[in-house]
């Protein structure tokens, strides 16, 4: 195929140029005139795809993926290797067979075919982001918010109705009251505006976020067979039929049966086991199957057992340890080496990539502090409308009284005064509820949760649904993958025995062994280092990753990454994740109020969207030697082709004879090579270390002297190999023996019987010594420990959160002896746990358990080994029914269903899968597991920081209702002591100002030593009660003693005061009011520090006292609090007529700020005072029936649903027991 580049080459005269815009003219004509006849051929073919039939359905060809089944295909396709082809009318030679076009440009449209109307193409529907006026529909539509909206009406309604509709009112002085009540309705709904547009600018945010982080590698293009020609087509136009070629390094685009050549396969991300696959051609694997059934059959008919015949598939293995053959590619796995053609048998929606992403689009639930906030909203909502009720009906029956009393006060006045005082009285009541509306609570949610993730985004966290956060902070357990979550998902040689030296790269390098470069430099000589190279380099088909860029390039030139990227004219991936982190551990994503902060999350956010780029691509054993060898061997990166091309310069190699290559029956490679000094030809093994060292004659010491292997020296070799194995390592040894005398490759007792001039593998390894002392047999250079080593700070952060009270769990598809041994490793299990047997268990057991066993097992579970991902739902539906807040981690596809189910679910940014970002909550940018330790601070710092607003807000709550309520009832004019404006300012500091100041706190140093709440705690715990209570006691006490004995105080002798004198008192009552809610907001900055102490000395400490403490971290705080005593200072100097003011003496003013101060001490009083004692004096059971009885809350349990984890937590939860007198 080829195609006409339009575009004038640089440096191309003007005449050449035209000549091409006449030329592309004339071929646009000519199209345009071929362009029915394409036509015609196009619904000639479609009238030939009509006629064909389609025997299988989706559902039926699914079944080859799903799981991976020979048997499946067999049943399919009646065991022929060329049916595939016929069933799904397409050839290996042609492909699938497209209209004739001359115009390459014109794209085949298959939409009308029968073959995409049966199966698809490979597109998946797309999430359809939310435009930016839905996701302010949808902050709108929260029941909070349309019942402050239905408030603001009503008050601004009655506000025009006292300012338009009313006569004129006026002060003692004479003076004109201005008709300002509208403006407490402005107010509230300017309150719904703030906060419906911030959260739907950070909603916002968040979606453009996501849909660029999803922008990574979206769509690309592969090579397809179609008439007979290969064509560049892109993944999403793949149809099922269609003959694709595949090469190392490719993500397989669609479920696929491999029909020629053979490949490994990397699909941990897909099953989560880092093991490589290897793929056979379909005829190959469908000889060795029947091959395998057929010596299965004569094993159960000479042990007559017919049960197990039947269970052997792809996956299984046989008694002789026979892997059985596997020829099925799933979508979203990766190719680590080898060529291949494969037909595709599913697409789309029908794939296993298409339907994890379909199954994600489910319905988020609401967080445990959202559910919470929504009964406390309703409950504050209730008294508050109980309240007005009552005081309405007070002021009602004393107005009829004095309208119908003979004497009444209001029986002479004509039909619109009357009507005027009740308009008085049903404002007052109004007034009540707009009091006790908390228009504060949904603003400092928002606010907190912005601040968070705003936070959170520069350490590390993209944060996609901006309620995780605060969920993070009730979370009790974190169910962990392991490959790519807990580990890097990249083997890596991290323990050796070379003779008897050794090293040790692990965390648990107790012996403090040397690192493998230093014991190589010091220990080993040249001839053996040199030796390993050659073994490590030349007999490996791994090769150089292209995009790769070594961080030494960067840190040595002080070229920039993308200086390189632009230099080379392409696109360059992420440098490493040594890059990524080192550059987050410089303190760059922590400087606050920088200007370069912005330009730090865009480079943030190219990392993940670039991918994590490893220095060596294929299988994983090979990669890991030759990361070894950059590391410990002097092997610079760039010159692994350089090495392999030229052996001699290096190694001294004139040419290599005989490779043999891995194959996972034998578990061993290796290769011949001819030496050109010596002409010495050597043979390089490795493979499986007891298969390798079983078969050699003698042990190499770092010092090059040769150790014979007798008893002794075999049982140290089994013991070294054992050692790695018991710490989960996967053990290689490394070998070579000498030909001395062979002048001809291969010598007569190892050649082939099929072909002379090779050596039989089995020959060669079986080759004995004729002479026991000779040094012509096989020899030992080293045996390597690999693993896929834990991700730096793993460990640390494990130990942050079971230290914070939160159960890590680990969930891989590993067996549990190497599962149980990295949990070890990693913190997850104790020395003490990693003995007791219920602290892991296989998948497929805990499935099989009951629901009520699973419960009794989970206190105890650590470890689910070989795990599907339908026991990881399993495991995460019942952590969820027992009332634990769920985390989940993981990067694979296989890891969304959980990541969907969870709480919070966290996807990998760099490594992570598409729809394993798709499916979290907050994608870990850097893949760093610690960045979930401060996902858990945030959200402890965003749950305390609201919870610290409540306790303010209800405190002013409780306050301002009360006294509200006593004065209007107890004033012959039937007003409040406070005026509508002037709760209109309370109302802005308990509200929109106290929401700043105390949403906006940071982390405290100690937040990670409490311990996690959980679902069903109370929002309000008695230690929040007991403050709300005598907060709320002492400003009563205060407010009713100003406002009912002031004019004893400060009018002593006066038998009456006049009217000035009067308004004095009532503005010295609002200020002391004010003052009290300026300290209290101090007294509100420590909340739970205290919890959990019952010893009163121990009580009295800096972090439950201090309301000082750490105060410069949090300027908003600072900031408001200045403005609150300033505003409030120049409403009592210049408030005048409008707030109701009259001028203060000195002696008032001492009053109300004296007064304000007793809320500290006061505070200290009540911080020492345990919760035991004063739940001793609290009435529980009162309170609880007033709740249940006011709070409508029997209407609520009617509603209620009853599932059995419910009646569980009822009945036995101890999350559950003692909260049901509180929020």
């Amino acid at each position: 195929m080829s195609s006409r580049n339009y575009l004038t080459v640089p440096g191309q005269d003007s005449q050449d140029a035209d000549s091409d815009e006449q030329a592309s003219a004339q071929d646009y004509l000519l199209d345009n005139d071929s362009l029915s006849q394409e036509r015609e051929q196009e619904q000639e073919a479609e009238a030939q795809d009509t006629e064909d039939e389609y025997p299988l359905t989706t559902k039926q060809l699914s079944e080859l993926h799903d799981p991976k089944s020979m048997r499946s295909y067999i049943s399919l396709f009646q065991n022929d290797k060329l049916n595939i082809f016929k069933y799904l009318n397409t050839s290996l030679q042609t492909g699938i067979k497209t209209p004739t076009r001359n115009n390459s440009n014109i794209k085949w449209n298959y939409s009308n075919t029968k073959r995409y109307k049966l199966y698809s193409d490979n597109r998946i529907p797309e999430r359809i982001p939310k435009t930016f006026l839905q996701l302010v529909w949808e902050a709108f539509n929260d029941k909070t918010m349309l019942l402050l909206t239905g408030a603001a009406i009503v008050s601004f309604t009655l506000g025009l109705y006292e300012a338009l509709g009313q006569p004129p009112e006026y002060d003692p002085e004479g003076n004109k009251i201005k008709k300002v009540d509208w403006i407490e309705g402005v107010a509230i709904m300017i309150a719904v505006v703030v906060v419906v547009l911030v959260g739907a600018v950070n909603d916002y945010q968040k979606e453009l976020q996501f849909a660029k982080l999803n922008k990574k590698k979206e769509n690309r293009k592969v090579i397809v067979v179609r008439n007979a020609q290969e064509e560049m087509v892109s993944i999403h136009d793949l149809l099922v039929g269609d003959i694709i070629k595949l090469q190392t390094g490719d993500v397989i685009p669609a479920d696929s049966v491999l029909v020629r050549g053979e490949c490994e396969i990397d699909e941990s991300s897909v099953t989560g086991e880092s093991d490589t696959i290897k793929k056979v051609r379909l005829s190959s694997a469908l000889r060795k199957f029947a091959s395998i059934n057929e010596t299965n059959k004569k094993n159960n008919n000479n042990n007559n057992n017919n049960g197990s015949l039947h269970e052997l598939d792809i996956g299984s293995v046989t008694p002789e340890g026979v892997h059985l053959p596997d020829c099925m590619l799933i979508s979203g796995s990766k190719i680590l080496s080898g060529l291949g053609t494969a037909v595709v048998t599913a697409v789309g929606v029908n794939s296993i990539h298409g339907r994890t992403m379909m199954s994600l689009k489910v319905e988020t639930e609401e967080t445990p502090l959202q559910e919470r906030l929504s009964q406390l909203a309703d409950s504050i909502s209730v008294y508050g409308c109980v309240a007005a009720i009552i005081l309405f009906l007070v002021l009602f029956v004393r107005f009829l009284f004095y309208v119908f009393a003979p004497n009444g006060r209001f029986h002479d006045l004509d039909p619109a005064q009357k009507g005027n005082k009740f308009m008085n009285i049903f404002i007052t009541a109004v007034t009540i509820i707009v009091v006790a509306v908390p228009e504060g609570l949904p603003l400092a949610v928002t606010l907190a949760l912005a601040f968070a993730t705003t936070r959170m985004t520069k350490d590390g966290n993209l944060v996609r649904n901006l309620r995780a956060c605060e969920t993070m902070g009730s979370a009790t357990a974190v169910c962990s993958d392991k490959t790519g979550t807990l580990t890097e998902n990249r083997m890596s040689i991290v323990k050796g025995f070379i003779g008897e030296d050794q090293f040790d790269e692990t965390m648990n390098n107790r012996e403090n062994l040397p690192h493998s470069k230093d014991m190589f430099n010091e220990k080993c000589t040249e001839d053996l280092q040199k030796d390993l190279l050659s073994n490590i380099v030349l007999n490996s088909t791994a090769f150089e990753n292209n995009k790769y860029v070594h961080p030494d390039i960067e840190r040595e030139s002080g070229i920039s990454l993308d200086s390189i990227n632009e230099s080379n004219n392409q696109q360059t991936s992420s440098p490493s994740k040594w890059n990524i982190l080192s550059w987050f551990r410089s303190g760059h994503c922590k400087k606050a109020n920088n200007d370069k902060d912005d330009d730090d999350d865009d480079d943030l956010m190219k990392h993940a969207m670039e991918g994590r780029q490893e220095p060596y691509i294929g299988s994983k054993t090979e990669t890991a030697l030759l990361a070894m060898a950059k590391r410990s061997l002097n092997l610079k990166f760039g010159s692994l082709q350089d090495l392999r091309d030229d052996p001699e310069e290096r190694f001294g190699v004139d040419e290599i004879i005989q490779v043999i290559p891995f194959e996972s029956s034998r578990k061993w490679g290796g290769i011949v090579v001819k030496y050109k000094a010596s002409g010495l030809i050597r043979f390089f093994i490795k493979g499986a270390a007891e298969i390798v060292s079983n078969c050699c004659h003698s042990k190499r010491n770092s010092d090059d002297c040769l150790i014979l292997i007798d008893e002794k020296v075999s049982d140290v070799i089994n013991k070294n190999i054992k050692s790695l194995a018991s710490n989960a390592l996967r053990a290689i040894s490394l070998g070579h023996r000498d030909f001395k005398d062979c002048s001809e490759w291969p010598p007569k007792e190892v050649q082939d019987d099929e072909n002379s001039n090779r050596a039989n593998p089995e020959k060669l390894l079986s080759l004995k010594v004729n002479n026991k002392n000779s040094d012509d047999g096989l020899i030992l250079d080293g045996i390597v420990g690999i693993q896929d080593p834990l991700r730096e700070g793993v460990k640390n952060s494990v130990q942050q959160c079971q230290k914070a009270g939160v159960i890590v769990r680990m969930v891989t598809g590993d067996n549990v002896l190497t599962a149980r041994a990295i949990a070890r490793n990693c913190n997850i299990l104790s020395e003490e746990a990693y003995n007791d047997p219920d602290s892991a268990m296989e998948g497929p057991k805990f499935r099989k358990l009951t629901k009520d066993e699973r419960i009794k097992l989970l206190p105890k579970l650590r470890v689910l080994a070989r795990s599907s991902p339908e026991d990881k739902r399993v495991l995460v539906e019942t952590l969820k029914g027992m009332g634990e807040v769920v985390a989940v981690t993981g990067d694979g596809t296989n890891d969304a269903p959980a990541l969907k189910l969870a709480d919070v679910g966290f996807s990998m940014g760099i490594s992570g899968t598409e729809v394993a970002r798709e499916a979290s909550d907050i994608i870990l940018m850097t893949d760093d597991f610690g960045a979930i330790v401060d996902a858990i601070k945030w959200g402890r710092c965003v749950s305390i920081s609201i919870k610290k607003f409540i306790q303010f807000q209800l405190i002013v709550n409780i306050t301002a209702v009360i006294l509200t309520f006593v004065s209007a009832v107890a004033s012959e004019d039937e007003t409040s002591v406070l005026t509508a404006v002037q709760l209109l300012w309370v109302n802005l500091i308990m509200d929109t100002l106290a929401a700043l100041a105390l949403a906006t706190d940071k982390p405290d140093p100690n937040i990670m030593d409490r311990k996690p709440k959980g679902r069903s705690s109370p929002l309000i715990y008695p230690s929040t009660w007991k403050m709300i209570l005598s907060q709320s006691f002492l400003q009563l006490i205060i407010t009713f003693t100003l406002h009912f004995h002031g004019k004893e105080i400060f009018f002593k002798g006066k038998e009456s005061i006049t009217g000035h004198e009067q308004q004095q008192l009532n503005a010295m009552t609002f200020n002391t009011f004010v003052w009290l809610q300026f300290f209290t907001l101090f007294v509100s900055r420590k909340l739970d520090e205290g919890d959990g102490i019952k010893n009163w000395r121990k009580r009295i400490s800096k972090a439950n006292l201090n309301f000082f403490q750490d105060l410069l971290r949090n300027y908003y705080f600072l900031v408001i609090m200045a403005l609150i005593g300033g505003c409030q200072v120049l409403i009592m100097f210049f408030g005048g007529a409008p707030f109701s003011i009259a001028h203060q003496t000195k002696e008032m003013w001492a009053t109300a700020i004296l007064c304000g101060t007793l809320s500290i001490p006061i505070g200290l009083i009540v911080r020492i005072c345990p919760d035991e004692l004063a739940k001793k004096f609290f009435p529980t059971k009162l309170f609880s029936k007033c709740k249940y009885i006011f709070g409508l809350e029997f209407l609520r349990e009617r509603t209620k649903s009853s599932d059995e984890e419910a009646l569980l937590d009822r009945d036995g939860s101890p999350n559950s027991s003692g909260s049901s007198a509180f929020f």
